[in-house]
């Protein structure tokens, strides 16, 4: 971002950390993994881990889901360390109801350490703990914040809502997709195509 020295840039994702760096490439910004539990910034990288007890209980929940699952087809699991995410976009929608049963049925005994998170397509088995996009979205401001800051958040996911909310009055809030699945938002873009063009004309403005 040197040639737009007014203007930081955060990616916040459900992705790892190292999965959001190799797909977005991009050096010199700030990258916010796995909803919060991993930053890194230029002056360096913050990872939330788990205790011995929870990364024990975390390797049981894999473990038990990869075997009650292994039968449905399509069904995704990606281990991103502290979370893991369930994908079932390519699984046939007769299983949803299963896949929902089982994953709830599996976290009963560690429901007050763990819970289930629904993002589009997935769910996301999570440990109990304070953080989100919106408790990443504060972490940012309060350490890059500057008189006069004008906050621009884009996002597509049910997950992007506590960003929303933390920043409702404070910034411009934008949810990219039909407008009806956002309750946090105050603006909405309709699909990638209009996330560019608000993008460049943003830039247009910075650079007249």
């Amino acid at each position: 971002m040197r040639d737009l020295p007014k203007v930081s840039l955060a990616i916040i994702s459900g992705r790892s950390l190292e999965d959001l760096r190799e797909k977005v490439g991009v050096p010199g910004i700030i990258y916010v993994g796995n909803h919060g539990l991993e930053i890194e910034n230029p002056a360096g990288i913050h990872k939330k881990k788990l205790s011995a007890n929870r990364q024990r209980e975390y390797n049981n929940i894999v473990q038990t889901l990869k075997e009650s699952l292994k039968e449905i087809p399509g069904i995704l699991l990606e281990d991103k360390g502290p979370i893991l995410t369930v994908h079932f976009r390519n699984a046939p929608p007769e299983y949803f109801p299963g896949i929902t049963q089982v994953l709830e049925e599996t976290l009963e005994k560690w429901k007050d350490r763990w819970n289930i998170a629904y993002g589009k397509m997935v769910f996301e088995i999570r440990p109990k703990v304070d953080f989100n996009k919106g408790k990443a979205v504060q972490e940012i401001l309060g350490r890059y914040a500057t008189p006069g800051i004008l906050p621009i958040y884009l996002g597509d996911d049910q997950t992007d809502e506590d960003a929303f909310r933390i920043l409702k009055g404070k910034g411009i809030t934008t949810f990219v997709g039909d407008s009806r699945l956002t309750l946090g938002a105050d603006y909405y873009l309709k699909n990638s195509s209009e996330v560019l063009e608000f993008l460049r004309r943003g830039l247009e403005i910075l650079v007249d």
